[in-house]
């Protein structure tokens, strides 16, 4: 008679089942332990991280120096300082739609300064000078006068490199270095005007290529200011 085999018994599989639990329980509770672990030294680093090098810092703290360079290399006179996402073409632009526009024989005003444009002369190629020496130019000499009033309450000079010249296509030209040796530059350019005071028609010498076309001057209290815009045609 053939011996038949025995089922295998309960208590042993049950045994294989508990020992495998057991083992996945150790493995998961070792994992567990390590991510914990791995947490808690993330937590500390992030804690004990120097407060220059926390993002929330880094920002804040770029902005903060961009702004206080700006501040000392403009003394912070500069009403523009803020204005930090618009780039050189487009602040340009801006700035031309925004200023005060008058017409020759108009007075237009810039910071303390009231101006105005008396005439422009034709364009020459030499001037006399006051001590009569001729001065030649690159291009053309081409001369506005311009009247000046001062009314602020302290006594101010305008500078003759604050005040520019603008073509049809509009480029800027700044004042010629001969400028100081036209009649009448002496006592605008070198000399303070007070309060209430005038100085007419001022000499603004400009030296610019034969054949450009002109179309405004722009002139300036501060060389920060915005300005004040004078249509010459």
């Amino acid at each position: 008679m053939t011996e038949q085999q025995s089922p295998p018994s309960r208590t042993s599989t049950s045994g294989e089942a508990a020992s495998t639990q057991a083992l996945v329980e150790a493995t998961a509770q070792s994992t567990l332990q390590a991510m914990a672990q791995v947490t808690a030294e993330q937590v500390y680093a992030k804690a004990t991280r120097p407060w220059f090098k926390k993002k929330r810092f880094a920002l804040p703290s770029a902005v903060v120096l961009v702004f206080l360079l700006i501040m000392v290399s403009t003394g912070g006179n500069d009403p523009r300082i803020f204005d930090l996402t618009t780039n050189p073409v487009e602040a340009r632009a801006e700035t031309s739609n925004n200023l005060p526009i008058a017409a020759i024989g108009q007075s237009v005003r810039d910071g303390k300064f009231a101006f105005i444009v008396t005439s422009m002369a034709r364009p020459t190629k030499t001037i006399t000078d006051r001590s009569g020496t001729t001065e030649t130019a690159q291009g053309v000499f081409v001369i506005v006068r311009i009247t000046v009033t001062n009314t602020g309450y302290y006594a101010r000079t305008l500078t003759a490199t604050n005040q520019f010249l603008i073509s049809d296509t509009g480029q800027r030209f700044a004042t010629s270095p001969a400028i100081s040796s036209l009649t009448g530059a002496e006592t605008i350019f070198l000399e303070k005007i007070n309060p209430g005071h005038t100085v007419n028609n001022a000499p603004l010498l400009f030296d610019v290529p034969l054949g450009t076309t002109i179309a405004s001057i722009e002139l300036h209290d501060l060389v920060s200011s915005t300005g004040a815009e004078v249509k010459l045609t």
